[in-house]
């Protein structure tokens, strides 16, 4: 019986990709081989750790831009999407008459442009270059929890004019990466310990697993299924087709390769699952109304939430119990292909639904409070919910909201 189901979503899903490759970057093509030592950055000589970006030498203090209390704007430029940040515990002090350093967190980021990694103390607001090396285009970087390595994702053009997608694992010190297989799909990356990455086939997908140095590689599965978007619930792996509003959207856990429906048939369906392993927050489409709801893993239940979003404008809290989501004042039309597309964008305000209670409280609207319009993805909270981090996707600028 599973696997009619699987040959039929993998029918439906080839439909699925015509209708939203324009979004997609990621194409069907021949691979490199996994941990190939190479950098495209430059020698190792050009690493600036340490690099002051101030005139007289010092970090940019005072860096940022303060829109509303608690709400800055780091940078001005473009940011690749995705962040990390970093909670830095207080160091108390040494003797009675030296001060201690008060507790901070601290984001990194690549500047798209450039490529060049920074990082950003929130509450000093004091912002430092710590890589230097040059890629400019970088749209998309996955990082490890310590803010160690990112997966830097870009386009590049071959001699003949066609397009790749390069997969590169950036240290952050500006040490030696490498490359993984061209054209990936997608990759996530669980904590410090676990690379997943996702790689189509010609009969479908291919899924392998990885340790971030780039070794003890091994495939997790071989699918029929194609376009497939993946997310880490504990140690498993929750695998969605790609939402459409216009097709049936299934979800799989996938469990040592072997996979097992747990949503769907369901129209626009995307999914965001905890690192618990308990939850699953998933947003669907029916009658041109969408619906935000949490599955619950053990018991299959689903628990309908008191706002409407897209799953993948949202963030677990640490502990898997309460998510923070933009919510769009306005959520109408062809949900979520155009927006996609890029034909839509939204003007988000950013809520914390708690999931016990099925509580919803306002924690800022930026367009009353800075009368800014902010399309929030990619975003992230560090493990001591300090700070909530955003991108707006309507001019990819990078925000953060003192929690």
């Amino acid at each position: 019986m599973n696997r009619r189901i699987l040959i039929i979503v993998a029918s439906i899903v080839v439909v699925l990709g015509l209708l939203v490759g324009a979004y997609f970057l990621f194409f069907n093509n021949p691979t490199l081989s996994v941990g190939v030592p190479s950098n495209p950055f430059g020698s190792s000589g050009d690493r600036t750790e340490t690099e002051l970006l101030g005139p007289d030498g010092q970090p940019t203090r005072g860096a940022g831009t303060v829109v509303a209390p608690r709400l800055i704007r780091i940078s001005d430029a473009p940011v690749a999407k995705g962040a990390v940040a970093l909670y830095i515990p207080p160091v108390p002090a040494a003797t009675s008459t030296e001060p201690g350093i008060s507790a901070d967190t601290e984001i990194r980021f690549i500047e798209r442009q450039s490529g060049n990694i920074y990082a950003f103390r929130v509450h000093d607001r004091v912002l430092t270059r710590i890589s230097n090396r040059t890629l400019p285009g970088i749209q998309e970087a996955v990082w490890t929890t310590d803010g160690a390595r990112a997966f830097v994702r870009y386009l590049t053009r071959s001699t003949d004019g066609t397009e790749r997608v390069d997969t590169y694992m950036l240290p952050a010190d500006g040490g030696e990466g490498y490359f993984l297989e061209q054209d990936l799909e997608q990759v996530v990356v669980r904590a410090t310990s676990t690379v997943f990455s996702l790689l189509p086939s010609t009969s479908g997908s291919i899924g392998s697993l990885s340790s971030p140095d780039g070794t003890n590689v091994r495939t997790l599965f071989t699918s029929v299924l194609s376009r497939l978007r993946a997310g880490f619930s504990g140690a498993n792996i929750v695998a969605t087709t790609k939402a459409s509003s216009g097709l049936d959207g299934y979800s799989f856990l996938v469990d040592g390769g072997s996979f097992t429906r747990i949503l769907g048939p369901l129209r626009g369906l995307a999914t965001l699952p905890n690192q618990e392993g308990t939850s699953v927050l998933y947003s669907h489409v029916d009658a041109n109304r969408t619906y935000l709801q949490v599955l619950d893993l053990a018991t299959r239940n689903a628990t309908a939430l008191p706002l409407v979003t897209l799953a993948e404008k949202c963030a677990w809290e640490p502990g898997g119990r309460a998510v923070y989501c933009g919510v769009p004042t306005a959520l109408a039309g062809n949900v979520p292909d155009e927006w996609y597309q890029g034909a839509k964008t939204f003007s988000d305000r950013i809520w914390r639904i708690d999931l016990d209670t099925r509580l919803a409280t306002l924690v800022v609207d930026p367009g009353q409070v800075a009368s800014v319009a902010i399309d929030a993805i990619a975003l992230t909270i560090d493990s001591e919910s300090d700070v909530l981090v955003f991108t707006n996707k309507k001019d990819g600028t990078l925000w953060v909201y003192d929690l």
